[in-house]
C-alpha cells in the first residue's frame, strides 16, 4: 500500500510541477511580449534611445529567465531567442526600421511557441 501511495505522489508532485512551469513561462512570455509591444511603438515612433534602453532592459530579463528555462526546455530554442534578440538590438543601434521590427516579430513568435510546445495536449503527446 505504501508504494502505491508513494507513487501517487510523485505523479502528483510532477503534475504540479508541470502546472507551474507552464505558468512561469507564459508569464514570462507575457512579459516579454509586453515589452516587445514597448519596443515596437518606440521604433514605430522613432524613439531610437528609448528603444535602446528598452531592449537593454530585455536583454537583462531574458538574462535571468533563461537560466530557469534552460532546466525544462530544449537549449536550442534559447539559442534561438538569444540570437534573435542580439539580432534586434544591433538592428535597433543601427536605426534599422524594417529589420528591428522583423527581428521583434520573430522574437515574439518564438517567446509565444515555447509555452505552447511544453503544454500537455494529444498533439504533443504523439
Amino acid at each position: 500500500m505504501r508504494v502505491y501511495i508513494a507513487v501517487a505522489g510523485v505523479i502528483v508532485f510532477l503534475l504540479g510541477l508541470s502546472y507551474y512551469t507552464l505558468h512561469a513561462f507564459r508569464d514570462t512570455a507575457d512579459q516579454m511580449g509586453h515589452e516587445i509591444k514597448n519596443l515596437e511603438s518606440d521604433i514605430s515612433g522613432g524613439d531610437w534611445d528609448g528603444a535602446a534602453n528598452t531592449v537593454k532592459l530585455m536583454q537583462q530579463d531574458w538574462d535571468q529567465h533563461k537560466q530557469w528555462w534552460a532546466v525544462f526546455i530544449d537549449h536550442q530554442e534559447i539559442d534561438n531567442i538569444d540570437t534573435a534578440l542580439a539580432r534586434a538590438t544591433i538592428y535597433i543601434k543601427a536605426r534599422e526600421k524594417a529589420l528591428a521590427g522583423g527581428e521583434l516579430a520573430v522574437l515574439k513568435l518564438m517567446l509565444e511557441h515555447i509555452p505552447e510546445k511544453e503544454r500537455i495536449n494529444l498533439k504533443n503527446i504523439f
